[in-house]
């Protein structure tokens, strides 16, 4: 009972500091442990997916504990609402922004179009909590972004899993698809985790606390020759006032 209070009372100072990350001589303090015993409790968090570890080596958050930080998440959507509806209009597309926590990717905000919202909605929680990195384009954007050893601790052992036919699944083809992305700003995928799915995002700049994001449009299908320039044009407009917006809310 004292070690689930212990984790408990962890969380708790995590979902209160977010999007802060705190350091483990912060929880030692602030829950009087030793360093050692506030180290071994946030591992323990860690592989249960209840806190993750930040490039900054501070801990936050984790892909099962994100909406517990209720006060953070409303704060986010709320800044991108604007600009991810205005990217949704313009498209006709559902439209998602991600965050990395630690070594994942979490969709933290998404805008559907009203006549698609119950199926892509559908799609999306059927992904789960979290972005496979090697077969989405938000997955992609946001590795283009990273040091080769921050890419290397998000990417499983090859070969990466096959999610469908078309999944990458080695590091020699994914390192040429993510500089392709780099190169114009756009990545793209197109029905390697759901034969159904393309989609395209862009990496937004890093924010004041280093965190990554990206925002993406999904669609059903492969757009149109006439739509994709749409995607692109929006998303490339629409991915700096996103920025902007979440770093005036901070």
């Amino acid at each position: 009972m004292r070690s689930a209070d212990r984790a408990l009372a962890a969380l708790d100072f995590l979902v209160d500091a977010a999007p802060e990350g705190v350091r483990v001589t912060d929880v030692a303090q602030h829950l009087e442990l030793s360093l050692a015993t506030a180290s071994r409790l946030l591992a323990t968090l860690i592989e249960r997916g209840y806190a993750s570890r930040t490039t900054e080596r501070r801990f936050t958050v984790g892909p099962r504990s994100l909406l517990l930080a209720s006060k953070w998440m409303a704060s986010v959507r709320a800044a991108a609402a604007a600009p991810m509806g205005r990217a949704s209009t313009a498209t006709g597309e559902l439209v998602t922004l991600a965050q990395l926590l630690g070594d994942v990717l979490v969709p933290v905000a998404w805008h559907p179009p009203a006549a698609t919202e119950p199926r892509m909605t559908s799609k999306l929680a059927g992904m789960g909590p979290t972005f496979p990195v090697w077969a989405t384009a938000t997955g992609r954007a946001v590795l283009g972004k990273l040091a080769p050893a921050q890419r290397a601790r998000l990417l499983p052992p090859e070969p990466y899993p096959r999610l469908t036919e078309q999944t990458t699944r080695c590091w020699a083809d994914l390192r040429g698809v993510i500089r392709d992305g780099a190169r114009t700003g756009l990545h793209v995928e197109d029905g390697e985790v759901d034969p159904e799915m393309w989609c395209c995002a862009v990496a937004l700049e890093r924010g004041g606390r280093g965190e990554m994001l990206a925002l993406a449009v999904i669609s059903r299908g492969v757009p149109s020759a006439t739509q994709r320039p749409r995607i692109y044009k929006a998303l490339r407009r629409e991915c700096q006032d996103v920025g902007y917006a979440l770093a005036l809310s901070v």
